[in-house]
């Protein structure tokens, strides 16, 4: 277990404190953030008195002492026994949960779930659990504390940074005629694990030829042929936090048209790299990429958002579009 990034608690506990939240419960993306570290089966917690710890199964429950940086570690079971403070009798996760917000806040309070993160008939079960409580959806109010990294968060992204970027380059060297798109997503697969990736997206994006003209094409069997554009779109993650590159190559020299529009990405994207800053608008960033495409005569095409955050997930707040009123902050990264 790694040391507890008692800034990142800082935040998310003060910003539950702030908005009246005595606790939240948070399960996908939230338990690294909360915990340092996945448990199944599990639910993570924070109070808003600094208070973190977990909710998990009997069978996790030594694990999630050993991995995570939790200050208690509550278990459910069925069974008569074990019995103690630290035991809910439940005979699910969700079953537990009043048992676990009872110990650690009392009879009354207010619960904080992020809805987008659980389903629909997991957010009614809650719901209908918590009916002693007041429960509230703070989806916007966390995602903005997500959104501003810490050091040791901005620490695993630039490590995932280098595994996907060493995966690309490993890819690069595969390009050659006769090699399938499914050929190169597989090994270079293989590699980032090989290298310290925790987690490798299930849809690397190896696109050739016309399929490189899809945003997410997915890899299939066709063989690179000479004048082939090649786009490697690699996605993945170190201690949980993801990186997301994308390249583009030829295979031997292509034509002027395609050679121009490689050009006017690369320009934009330099142009929109200098817009970022703290304090600017992330619209006024998609702005100057979008005005920067659209004189070369290819605005047109320009049918998708500049860009998005990263972290615990692959796509976070804040989104680089003309609809996005967010600031950006020192810390985002996007």
């Amino acid at each position: 277990m790694r040391g507890r990034d008692e800034e990142r608690i800082k935040r998310l506990c003060s910003a539950l404190d702030q908005a009246g939240i005595d606790i939240f419960i948070g399960s996908g993306p939230y338990m690294r953030y909360i915990l340092g570290s996945d448990v199944d089966y599990a639910y993570a917690y924070a109070t808003r008195g600094g208070e973190v710890g977990v909710l998990c199964s009997l069978l996790e429950m030594e694990r999630a002492r050993d991995a995570t940086w939790a200050d208690r570690v509550f278990a459910f079971t069925g069974l008569k026994e074990p019995t103690g403070e630290d035991i809910i009798k439940a005979r699910s996760l969700q079953e537990a949960v009043p048992g676990l917000i009872e110990r650690v806040i009392g009879p009354k309070g207010v619960v904080g779930i992020d809805y987008t993160v659980v389903s629909f008939s997991e957010a009614s079960a809650l719901r209908r659990r918590l009916r002693g409580y007041r429960v509230r959806n703070v989806h916007r109010l966390l995602r903005e504390v997500r959104a501003v990294k810490s050091p040791a968060e901005l620490e695993a992204i630039k490590r995932a940074v280098r595994i996907v970027s060493e995966g690309i380059s490993h890819g690069i060297m595969m390009v050659r005629e006769g090699v399938s798109e499914r050929e190169i997503y597989l090994e270079s697969e293989y590699f980032m694990k090989s290298i310290g990736a925790d987690r490798v997206h299930e849809f690397l994006i190896v696109a050739s030829g016309p399929n490189s003209a899809y945003p997410h094409g997915r890899p299939t069997e066709r063989k690179l042929s000479p004048g082939d554009p090649v786009t490697l779109d690699y996605v993945a993650s170190s201690n949980g936090y993801f990186a997301d590159l994308t390249r583009t190559v030829f295979l031997k020299p292509v034509g002027q048209e395609l050679r121009r529009i490689y050009e006017v990405v690369e320009e934009a994207l330099g142009a929109g790299i200098d817009a970022v800053a703290d304090g600017v608008e992330a619209s006024e960033v998609d702005r100057v990429v979008r005005e920067r495409i659209a004189k070369s005569g290819y605005g047109r095409y320009f049918i998708h958002s500049t860009g998005h955050g990263i972290g615990l997930e692959v796509h976070e707040h804040p989104r680089i579009s003309s609809a996005e009123k967010a600031v950006l902050k020192a810390g985002m990264v996007v």
